[in-house]
């Protein structure tokens, strides 16, 4: 059966004529951000660590699976140093995994200042200080559960949705916007592969070109 061509060809024409079934996972920018960060309530814990978790993996290049709860890699307290938590110009976050560290010595991403409105470090001293000092996961639900990558695509889908954003979006759409967002304010490659620990140009896969890039093409000089 694995031999035969006719059967492979009719099974290829089937699955073309189908189409796929699943959703492409769409970029989270910083315009998507803004709008996830609008449908939040200020007063609610859950929604304050989500804010934080949303801005630290949109700033830092980070898919969810690097900040979320696994026990061995999640983010703690620890892995947070700043020089004061009173007014920190940034933050310095030891990853324990990457794609690209094969022998698991881990990395540091460093996370500025931003814009008041979407500061990853105004988020994360937020964070902090609803946190406290216990050691453990970074990111806590108010009934002390951590955060997972399931729960947190939910969440962000849900929350998206409501706000009736289309498409699908998981915890993966931060390193997919991110690089987008780079791109488009016309950063550099080796700029774009460092904070996002790319090792080749397959971050390029990631990157989504608007359609108004295309559009102008035909009346560019030749």
């Amino acid at each position: 059966m694995v031999g035969c061509l006719k059967l492979q060809c009719t099974l290829w024409g089937i699955k073309r004529h189908q189409g796929s079934h699943q959703q492409k996972r769409q970029p989270i920018t910083s315009d998507l951000l803004q709008r996830f960060r609008c449908s939040l309530e200020p007063s609610n814990y859950d929604h304050t660590m989500v804010q934080a978790a949303c801005c630290l993996g949109f700033f830092g290049f980070l898919g969810a699976g690097k900040f979320t709860f696994n026990p061995d890699i999640h983010l703690t307290i620890d892995n947070i140093q700043a020089d004061s938590l009173l007014n920190p110009p940034n933050f310095r976050i030891f990853i324990k995994c990457s794609k690209t560290d094969t022998f698991l010595q881990g990395c540091y991403v460093y996370i500025d200042t931003g814009s008041l409105d979407l500061c990853p470090v105004r988020a994360l001293i937020q964070n902090l200080h609803l946190h406290g000092s216990t050691p453990g996961p970074l990111f806590l639900l108010s009934d002390s559960t951590p955060f997972n990558c399931q729960w947190l695509s939910f969440t962000i889908q849900s929350i998206l949705s409501s706000a009736r954003v289309p498409g699908c979006f998981t915890g993966c759409s931060f390193c997919i916007g991110a690089p987008t967002l780079a791109a488009s304010q016309g950063l550099p490659n080796h700029l774009i592969k460092s904070p996002g620990r790319w090792s080749s140009d397959t971050y390029q896969l990631y990157i989504g070109t608007h359609i108004s890039t295309f559009v102008g093409v035909a009346s560019q000089p030749v």
